[in-house]
C-alpha cells in the first residue's frame, strides 16, 4: 500500500506540478517583456517640416509606431496624451524658427491621425519649443574637445533670450568650429519628440528600434532663463589658452597700397608680417620716376621704410577681434633720394631720413580686405642741392647746397590692405 502511494505521489510530481509551473514561468517571462512605452524622435531635415523615413533613424520610429498602433486598437483607446515637443535648430532668425517648430508640430499630429484615426484626436497635443538651446547646450558639453566649448556653454547659460546668444557666438564664428556644429550637432536638433502618456493599467511591448531619449524630455517642459550679467564680455578662464585661440583664417602676410599716393599717380608698395597677436612689422617702398612734358616736370622718388607696431587692445578683447585690425601705435624709420621740378626749379637730394611715432587704425571691410587709416610724427632730414633748369630743361645750373630739418607729420595714409591668409584644417578633436 505504502509502495502504491509513494508511486501515485511520483506520478503527481512528476507529471502535474510542470503543467503549473511551464504556465507560471512563461507568464513570468511574458510579463517582463512589457515595459513601459518611451519617447520617440523624428528628425527633419534643414528648413523642412516633413520627416523623410529614409533621414537619419526616422525609418524606425515609423516602423515602431506602426507596430505601437496598428498592433493594439484595444490598447489604443487606452492612451491618455500624446505629447509632440517640436523643435528647430537655434541658426537663422529666431522668429522663423518659432514658426517652423510649430509647423513641424502640426503636421505630425496630422500624420497620427490620417495614419491611425482610431487614436482620440482630443488627447493629442502639440507643444512646439522653437529654437532647442538645451538640446544644443547638452550635445556641446558631452563633446570635451569642441573648439571654445567653455566659451559656448558660457554664453548659453547666461544670456536669457536666443538673440543675444547669437550675438555673443558670432564673436565665436570661424572655419573651425562651425562646419563641425552644423554637421554634427544641428541637425540633431531639429526634431520632434513624441512622448505617449498611457493609463496605469496598460502596459505594453518594448519594440526595437525606439530611440529613447530618457530623462531628457521631462525637462523640454519647462523654458529655463538664465540671469544675463551686467557685462556680456566673456571671462578669462573661458577663452582659449595663448596660442589655441587664433581664428581659422590667420593671415600670413598683408599687402597694401597706399591710396593718396595712387592719386597722385605715385606708385607704392606696403607689406606686413604679424608677429603673434599684438606686434607686426610693416615694409614700405615707393618707386615714382617720371619726366613729363618734355622734362618740364620731375619727378622721381626711391624711398622705403620700415615700421614696428603694437596692436595695444585689452588681452580679452585680443581674443576675440581679427588679427591686424583695430588700433595700433608704431615707431618708424626710413631714408630715400629724390629729384623734383616744376618748370625751371629744382632739388635734388642724395638721401634723406625720416623717424618718428605713429598712430593707426584698421577697419575690416570683408574676410580679406581691410583699410587702414595711418599718421606719422616726426623728425625729417635731408641734404640737398637746389638747380635751375636751362637750355629747354636739358641743362641744369645749380644754386646752391644746403641742410633742411623738419620736425612735425612726416607721412599720412588711407591704404588698402589685402590679407594672404592659412586657413587651419579640423578634425574631430579640433583645430588642427
Amino acid at each position: 500500500m505504502n509502495v502504491l502511494n509513494k508511486s501515485a505521489k511520483s506520478i503527481i510530481i512528476g507529471w502535474v506540478i510542470p503543467f503549473i509551473i511551464i504556465p507560471y514561468c512563461h507568464a513570468q517571462q511574458e510579463r517582463r517583456t512589457y515595459v513601459p512605452a518611451q519617447p520617440m524622435e523624428l528628425h527633419f531635415r534643414f528648413d523642412r517640416t516633413l520627416p523623410d523615413s529614409g533621414y537619419m533613424d526616422n525609418i524606425h520610429v515609423f516602423n515602431a509606431l506602426d507596430s505601437l498602433f496598428s498592433s493594439h486598437d484595444t490598447v489604443s483607446q487606452k492612451i491618455s496624451s500624446i505629447h509632440i515637443l517640436a523643435f528647430a535648430s537655434p541658426d537663422g532668425n529666431t522668429a522663423y524658427n518659432e514658426q517652423l517648430a510649430e509647423r513641424r508640430a502640426i503636421n505630425i499630429k496630422n500624420y497620427l491621425i490620417r495614419k491611425f484615426p482610431h487614436i482620440d484626436t482630443c488627447r493629442i497635443h502639440t507643444c512646439p519649443q522653437g529654437e532647442n538651446w538645451q538640446g544644443l547646450r547638452r550635445l556641446v558639453d558631452e563633446k570635451r574637445h569642441l573648439p571654445h566649448r567653455g566659451q559656448i556653454l558660457y554664453i548659453i547659460d547666461n544670456s536669457n533670450t536666443g538673440i543675444q546668444r547669437k550675438k555673443a557666438l558670432k564673436l565665436l564664428e570661424s572655419d573651425s568650429i562651425h562646419p563641425y556644429i552644423r554637421a554634427r550637432i544641428l541637425r540633431s536638433l531639429r526634431s520632434a519628440i513624441l512622448q505617449i502618456d498611457w493609463e496605469k493599467t496598460v502596459r505594453l511591448p518594448a519594440y526595437p528600434g525606439y530611440l529613447c531619449l530618457q530623462d531628457t524630455v521631462p525637462n523640454l517642459f519647462r523654458n529655463v532663463e538664465y540671469p544675463l550679467p551686467a557685462s556680456m564680455e566673456i571671462p578669462d578662464r573661458f577663452l582659449p589658452a595663448s596660442g589655441s585661440g587664433h581664428p581659422a583664417t590667420h593671415p600670413l602676410f598683408a599687402l597694401k597700397t597706399n591710396l593718396l599716393f595712387d592719386v597722385a599717380l605715385i606708385p607704392n608698395f606696403e607689406i606686413e608680417i604679424p608677429i603673434g597677436r599684438h606686434w607686426s612689422v610693416n615694409g614700405e617702398y615707393m618707386f615714382p620716376w617720371w619726366l613729363l612734358d618734355g622734362d618740364k616736370y620731375c619727378l622721381e622718388i626711391m624711398a622705403g621704410g620700415l615700421e614696428v607696431r603694437y596692436w595695444p587692445q585689452l588681452y580679452r578683447q585680443r581674443k576675440r577681434q581679427d588679427i591686424l585690425t583695430g588700433h595700433f601705435v608704431g615707431l618708424y624709420a626710413g631714408g630715400g633720394k629724390y629729384d623734383l621740378q616744376w618748370k625751371t626749379n629744382g632739388y635734388q637730394g642724395e638721401f634723406f631720413i625720416a623717424a618718428g611715432f605713429s598712430y593707426g587704425y584698421a577697419h575690416k571691410l570683408s574676410r580679406h580686405l581691410h583699410l587702414e587709416f595711418n599718421i606719422g610724427i616726426g623728425l625729417l632730414r635731408t641734404d640737398y642741392r637746389h638747380y635751375h633748369a636751362r637750355n629747354n630743361y636739358q641743362t641744369l645750373q645749380w644754386q646752391e647746397n644746403g641742410r633742411y630739418t623738419w620736425f612735425g607729420p612726416t607721412k599720412a595714409k588711407v591704404s588698402l590692405i589685402w590679407l594672404l591668409a592659412r586657413k587651419q584644417k579640423t578634425q574631430e578633436g579640433g583645430i588642427k
